[in-house]
Parts: structure tokens; C-alpha cells; sequence
């Protein structure tokens, strides 16, 4: 009878965590991404000094790999900051356009004990956003769309929509709101048709700052209709491909990855220490659902480079990067972005994984710490914007 109980807690627990993927989703999906604003800690009472001037193209193209950063009093430092934070995952941070950190921590899958490295894939979640915007900026730059475009122009069906613009919903001020989720979907365009079904617009909203996930959602199907091509094959074709990344894809076959990062939670919501009592599970019909808003993994090399050549005019021309990156609210959103002073953050939360990521705005500098392992009381984010401001103090320097 023990036995018997033995296994049905078992069981019972696994459910639990399966299930509570989902709903850890969904909730991080309404809610501002913003979470709380990591405070800025004061590492130095310098200045940091200014970036160089951008590279040349054919520099920053390069796809050839920086070797492993050597242990110096620099990478101790991160080290240290990691370890504190308990971090779990891959951590890459770049100074002057070199890597002077890069490691992984913890388990990518702690059944096989499979351990987090250098090329380990993860979910990027909201990350993805920044992406989305890339595209719809390259499409600009072509002239085949502008930010000033009514989204009536592309979706009449959609209340107010005459009075919303795409740079409305780039900067999540667009009055858009989407709760639903769907039974079974199982292609972009049934996604699009359920999406169509059930958003919700209020214009007395509009201009005002609200979180959404749809107003990328929506974007990502304005670039099908603009490209003709599914979101899917124009983001391989114009960043996977075009940067030269070799661990990026969609989640669709990310568990068929060798490098894949499952997600992992702990039992007990207030633990921060790392014990890997619960693997998240993700349906089919939810890697649809997170269409142009968090389909994407990557690992960190490629998330600094996508990101980095993207800032470079590698995507959209240099010149509109700062029409892109610019708050369109006090939320310092813009762009699927926030923009800080000194510095551009991205972040995202999914199933167990979190991306950060801390760029300045010429791409030279970066700090991107990608995790497997979500602890609300530890989150990565932290330790990211503590490790920026050693970066830009000048004590990673050597």
C-alpha cells in the first residue's frame, strides 16, 4: 500500500510540474515584463568611458569564434557575482567587441547530467520581441511598410484599428489585450485566425502603456503578409542565416537539440537554492501560441551576435536604430526593448527559462546570462545588471 502511495505522489508531483509550465506562461505573458526594475548597483563611482566607434561590416560579420577567455581577476569577478546569485545556466559577457567571459552552469538536463555549456540552447521568450522589430524595421527600410501604417491597413477587422499605428504597437501603447488561448492550433495561420477572433481593443487606451504580447503577435503577421513568407522562414532566411547562427531555431525541434536546456523550477517557490524538483513540460499548441513573441531559442553566443548585428545595421539600416530604440511611454519600452541610460535590456521568462541581456547601444559592450532554472527570489536578471555595471565601471577590463 506504501508502494502504492509512493508512486501516485509521484505521479501527482510530475503533473504539477507539467501543468504548472502552462499557467507560469500565461501568467508572465499578461503581466508588464518589466517584473521588478532591477536596481542599479553602484560598483564604482567612475564614469565608464565611451565605446569605441562601431566596426566595419566586414568585422562584425565575422563568423569566426573568439577562443576561451583566459582566468584573470576580471572573470573571478564575474565568478563571483554568479555564485552568489546562484546561477544556473550560460553566461557570456563581451567588452570592446571581445569576450571576456564565457561559462555554464548547473545542468541542461539533470537526468543524463548533461551540463550547461558554451553552446547550450535556450528559450529566448519575450526576447524574441526585439527580433520581430528588427524585421518589421528591415521591411520599412524597404519601403514595404512604415511605422506610421494603420493596423486597419493590414487587419480591418479589428476595432479602433484605424486609429492604431505600428510604432503604437512596437511600443505596447496600442489599447490591444489578448487573454484567450486556444484548444489545438497547429500552423501560423490557424494562430492568426484564432488571434483575430478573440483580441480585444479599447481606444481609450491607445497612447497609454499596457503589455501585451498580441501587439507582437499581430506584427509578426503583418511581416507574412508583407514578405510573403511564413514569420518562421523570413526570420531564418534574414537573421539565423544571414548572421551565421548555428544555434538558433524555433522551439517546435528544440528537444531535439543535443545542446536543448530543459526548464527546471524548485519544489518550494521561496527556495533559491537549485534542487531540480520540477521539469517543465510544453505543448505543441503553446509554441504556436507564442507566435513572433517567444518561439525562439538560442544560445548566448547567438543572442549577442543577433542582437549586436542588429545594432550595427546588419538587419535595418544604423541610422533607424535609434528610431526603434526610443521609450514610447515613461515605461522606457520601445522597440521590443527597454532602453536605459548607457545601456538597451531585454528580457524574457518561459517555461522554466529566462533571458537577460544588456547591450550598449553600438553593440561593443554586452552582458547576456541565459537560464534553464527559474527561481522567482534569484532571478538572472540581477546578476546581469551587476555584472554590467562592473563592465562599464572599467573593472573588467584585464
Amino acid at each position: 500500500m506504501k508502494a502504492k502511495m509512493g508512486i501516485f505522489a509521484l505521479a501527482l508531483a510530475v503533473a504539477v510540474g507539467l501543468g504548472a509550465g502552462l499557467v507560469f506562461w500565461l501568467n508572465n505573458q499578461n503581466q508588464t515584463q518589466a517584473e521588478t526594475k532591477p536596481a542599479v548597483v553602484n560598483t564604482s563611482s567612475s564614469s565608464s568611458q565611451s565605446s569605441s566607434q562601431v566596426q566595419s561590416k566586414a568585422q562584425s560579420s565575422s563568423k569566426k569564434r573568439p577562443s576561451r577567455p583566459r582566468n584573470t581577476a576580471a572573470t573571478r569577478r564575474i565568478d563571483a557575482v554568479l555564485r552568489a546569485n546562484r546561477f544556473v545556466g550560460t553566461a557570456l559577457v563581451v567588452r570592446q567587441g571581445k569576450t571576456v567571459y564565457e561559462k555554464g552552469f548547473g545542468y541542461a538536463n539533470y537526468g543524463t547530467h548533461q551540463k550547461n555549456g558554451r553552446n547550450t540552447e535556450y528559450q529566448l521568450a519575450s526576447v524574441q520581441k526585439s527580433f520581430t522589430a528588427g524585421l518589421i524595421m528591415k521591411l520599412a527600410a524597404e519601403k514595404k511598410l512604415a511605422l506610421s501604417d494603420k493596423l486597419a491597413k493590414y487587419y480591418p477587422q479589428i476595432d479602433g484599428g484605424d486609429a492604431i499605428t505600428l510604432r503604437d504597437m512596437l511600443d505596447m501603447k496600442s489599447g490591444l489585450t489578448f487573454t484567450a488561448f486556444p484548444n489545438r492550433v497547429r500552423s501560423e495561420k490557424q494562430m492568426l485566425k484564432f488571434i483575430l477572433q478573440n483580441v480585444v481593443s479599447d481606444p481609450d487606451k491607445i497612447g497609454q502603456w499596457n503589455y501585451s504580447p498580441v501587439n507582437f503577435m499581430l506584427l509578426a503577421g503583418i511581416i507574412q503578409k508583407v514578405s510573403g513568407q511564413s514569420y518562421r522562414q523570413y526570420f531564418t532566411t534574414n537573421i539565423t542565416q544571414a548572421f551565421g547562427l548555428h544555434h538558433t531555431g524555433f522551439t517546435f525541434n528544440m528537444d531535439q537539440q543535443h545542446d536543448y536546456a530543459h526548464g527546471y523550477t524548485n519544489g518550494n517557490a521561496n527556495d533559491v537554492v537549485p534542487t531540480y524538483a520540477h521539469q517543465y513540460g510544453e505543448s505543441l499548441t503553446s509554441k504556436y501560441y507564442q507566435f513572433g513573441t517567444g518561439q525562439v531559442y538560442m544560445s548566448a553566443h547567438d543572442l549577442y551576435v543577433g542582437e549586436r548585428d542588429m545594432l550595427q545595421g546588419q538587419l535595418y539600416p544604423q541610422a533607424d536604430v535609434n528610431v526603434l530604440l526610443t521609450p514610447g511611454t515613461a515605461s522606457t519600452y520601445g522597440g521590443g526593448a527597454y532602453i536605459e541610460p548607457g545601456y538597451i535590456r531585454l528580457h524574457g521568462l518561459a517555461y522554466g527559462h529566462e533571458a537577460s541581456a544588456l547591450l550598449s547601444k553600438d553593440g561593443r559592450d554586452g552582458v547576456v546570462l541565459l537560464t534553464n532554472y527559474y527561481r522567482p527570489n534569484q532571478l538572472a536578471q540581477t546578476a546581469a545588471v551587476q555584472i554590467w555595471n562592473l563592465l562599464e565601471a572599467g573593472q573588467l577590463g584585464k
